[in-house]
């Protein structure tokens, strides 16, 4: 096995850790806003998963003197 073939195992391995919490984030995503994850990772091993998700709407700019 090569470097690239265990640089692909390793990704397969780590997506795999990742996979319910990004299935879940995309899942409840919101229609306007955004989301994302940030994985943090203690000797090629992850330990901990941060998720966040922003809605974002228009405000429509109030015109001071045509109320």
């Amino acid at each position: 096995m090569n470097n690239r073939d265990r640089e692909e195992d390793r990704a397969a391995y780590l997506f795999e850790q990742i996979k319910p919490e990004l299935i879940k984030l995309l899942r409840n995503a919101p229609e306007y806003g955004s989301c994302g994850v940030n994985v943090n990772l203690v000797q090629g091993e992850v330990v901990r998963i941060s998720v966040t998700a922003e809605v974002t709407r228009r405000l429509n700019p109030k015109i001071r003197g045509s109320e």
